[in-house]
Order: C-alpha cells, then structure tokens, then sequence
C-alpha cells in the first residue's frame, strides 16, 4: 500500500507539471492595450478583414496628397500652431503600422496649462485599409474634408487618445493622434481635437503638393 500511494502521487506530480508547462506553452508575451496594431490587416501582408467591420473605403478622395519627402513638422502652419494651442515641434519617427520602419512623425506639443500632443504621422507603405479587420481599437469610418477616414479610439477605456487614419492616397494615410499628457480631456474632447487636427493638416497638405 505504501509503494501504491507513492506511485499515485508521482503519477499525480507528472499531471500537474504537464498541465503548468502547457499552460505557460499557451501564453506569450502580447501587445499592452496602449498598442493600437490591429490583428489582421488588408494592406501588403495579405490579410484579410472581417466582412462585419466597418469600411470606409472608398469615398473618392478629392484630390490625391502623395506624402513622400514632405516634413511632418511641415503640417501645421504658424496660425494653425496657435489654432491648436502647440507651442513646440519636434520629429519624432512612430511606428504607426507596426512595420518595423517608422513612420516620418512631427509630434506638435502644448507645454501651457493643459499639457497635450498632436502627434501626426505620414504613412506611406500602408493605406488606410490596415485599421480593418479584429483589432483592440473601436474603429469607426468618418470623413475629414471630403477624405475618407478612419476614427481610432482604444477599447474598454475612455482615457487614453484618439487618433484619425485618412486617406489621402494609394497605400498611404494622413495619421493624426491627439494625445493628452495630462488630465481634463474627455473621449469625446480627444476626438473632436484629432479630427480638428487632421483637418488642419489636410488643408496644408494641399499647399504642400
């Protein structure tokens, strides 16, 4: 009896360190929920979107902006500096589609009471397609000055940023994230500012080119 219960329990033992190693098998290292990288996209890597999430595409553009050697801190002219309440520029590359290769990013601060950044970003290896399909986003189709667009907010939290993903031309998106550094933004203040911004930059951009 005393070789039997010894043998249940390294039987017992083995089971459980089978089930511990499994488990940890099955877990690995994630995305935080600050991460806005969707989990299929339709762009060059050839995924494929949910037929059930919202599309933007294709409201026909007004005019086609190519973001190719334009400077981010190019975006917001001097009187839209001030329309904004930004009072420092600086680039500052972002990874805005998870590429590897980041995105040219001018992230136009406020250093004033309310401490906030716009941070706007020229995509131009990925078009505004990517935000389709499952993601950790709410994603919702707008416009923006007639340019098809896409609202990005992160879900389950009204605290973090929102951003707006536009279409400005073949495999290429206007990205602009209106994030706030401190407190006395609402969600819906957040993305009333980001569409503000990406209007602002689209009208420069339209000089630009």
């Amino acid at each position: 009896m005393l070789l039997w219960g010894l043998f249940v329990r390294l039987i017992s033992a083995m089971v459980s360190a089978g089930v511990a190693v499994a488990v940890l098998a099955s877990c690995s290292p994630g995305e935080t929920t600050g991460d806005p990288k969707p989990a299929t996209s339709t762009g060059a890597a050839g995924g494929t979107s949910d037929s059930s999430e919202p599309s933007a595409t294709k409201t026909p553009r007004p005019k086609e902006l190519k973001l190719d050697g334009i400077d981010p801190c190019a975006t917001y002219t001097t009187t839209q500096q001030g329309e904004l309440k930004v009072d420092e520029a600086r680039s500052q590359p972002l990874d805005v589609v998870k590429s590897g290769s980041p995105a040219p990013t001018c992230r136009y601060r406020s250093n004033g009471q309310s401490l906030f950044s716009y941070n706007v970003a020229l995509v131009s290896e990925e078009g505004i397609e990517y935000w389709e399909g499952g993601s950790n986003l709410d994603v919702d189709p707008k416009t923006v000055s007639g340019f098809a667009a896409y609202q990005l907010k992160l879900t389950g939290t009204s605290e973090g940023y929102c951003s707006y993903a536009v279409d400005v031309a073949d495999g290429q998106q206007l990205y602009v994230q209106f994030f706030p550094i401190g407190d006395g933004f609402t969600q819906d203040q957040m993305c009333q500012n980001a569409a503000k911004g990406a209007e602002l930059a689209l009208a420069t951009l339209q000089t630009l080119k």
